[in-house]
């Protein structure tokens, strides 16, 4: 007989599993979405728009378009005319549109990327928006505050007399009596207010006299906005500081160690861990995922998007196309070996994951 424990262990580890196909829709649907949507818009005629890999889930027909969700949700392609052998000279196929309609439906899918990753991150940042200078979100267990009573949630109004306009005015306070008593008004979240008096304890981490709260810094509504919008160009500067410091041995083991790059396996584990962390973690981590999907398929490289770029942008240089037969055994030549990679990172993050070497384990 299933105990109610069993079945709670369960449903979490259900959970946890649609997060991380959950992960894999926010990650590819928009960009091939992207693909789609300026293929369509440049009149280029679309074949198949699939979600995920191997065999046919479900699929119907409209518009001349297939549409199809596959069994491994480990990717997705939009398939156009004028890709294939024998296909090349459709008037409505890709290679028959002008240079800048091309380079527009292949930077389409890692943009839509980015502005996903853009417009999560600026609804988690609103979460975090704050008017109010003095609202505590985190109190010290066994400190002068947590004898007093104050909690999480509570908000400092003043200290001897003075309004608090920001976190600072609090740390003003307690280092301006030297270890002497300070009274601070406080309203609890319940609404209540009281004066407290608290006599600041020494820390000798921190070197400075203080009661053990953690006030929030006021965080206004267009300093979010501002946040999201620029998180892209943040996140590629980290993104790319990361690979560099892996490229250059600053970090152990390089690319396969312990903090080197990682693939669907790993990302299928962070997506497990972090749905356990709650909803804001978990959207984090889908929107840096996001971020490393899109510049990741910028790269110059065969069977990317920005290998396809590249093509795009000598053809226009040089006044003529290349030989497609060529393009298409260069292209086909870098998905193998991208499969191949993708099978060499996949056995370095089971080996990370199975020894705890895995980063956050």
């Amino acid at each position: 007989m299933t105990s109610p424990g069993d079945l709670l262990g369960l449903l979490e580890f259900a959970g946890r599993v649609a997060a991380i196909l959950a992960l894999f829709l926010f990650l590819v649907v928009p960009h091939e979405g992207g693909h789609f949507a300026l293929a369509k818009l440049f009149g280029v005629h679309v074949r198949e728009y699939s979600i995920g890999m191997g065999s046919r889930l479900w699929s119907t027909v409209r518009g001349g378009t297939l549409y199809a969700v596959r069994l491994l949700p480990l990717g997705g392609y939009v398939q156009m005319a004028g890709m294939e052998p024998g296909d090349y000279e459709d008037p409505n196929g890709f290679h028959a549109k002008p240079a800048h309609a091309r380079l527009l439906i292949l930077v389409a899918g890692p943009a839509v990327n980015f502005l996903f990753a853009t417009v999560v991150v600026t609804g988690l940042y609103l979460t975090e928006v704050n008017g109010d200078p003095g609202r505590i979100v985190g109190v010290l267990k066994g400190s002068p505050a947590y004898a007093q009573g104050i909690r999480p949630g509570d908000s400092v109004r003043s200290a001897d007399g003075r309004p608090i306009r920001s976190a600072a005015d609090i740390r003003r306070a307690e280092d301006l009596k030297q270890g002497g008593p300070v009274r601070f008004q406080v309203r609890h979240e319940d609404g209540r207010t009281a004066t407290l008096t608290i006599t600041p304890a020494y820390s000798q981490q921190e070197k400075h006299y203080q009661i053990g709260i953690e006030a929030a810094p006021v965080f206004t509504p267009s300093q979010a906005i501002v946040s999201g919008v620029t998180f892209p160009f943040t996140a590629t500067a980290e993104i790319g500081q990361g690979v560099y410091q892996v490229a250059t041995g600053q970090v152990p083991g390089g690319f396969f160690g312990p903090a080197g790059v990682s693939g669907p396996i790993g990302f299928s584990y962070i997506a497990y861990h972090a749905a356990a962390e709650g909803l804001l973690n978990y959207l984090w981590i889908a929107a840096l995922l996001s971020m490393a999907l899109g510049l990741t398929n910028l790269l110059p490289l065969p069977a990317l998007d920005g290998g396809r770029i590249v093509v795009v942008l000598l053809e226009k240089l040089r006044g003529r196309p290349f030989d497609r037969e060529r393009e298409l055994a260069v292209q086909r030549a870098g998905l193998v070996a991208l499969f191949a990679l993708m099978a060499l990172i996949a056995f370095f993050d089971v080996q990370r994951i199975a020894t705890g070497q895995f980063p956050g384990t």
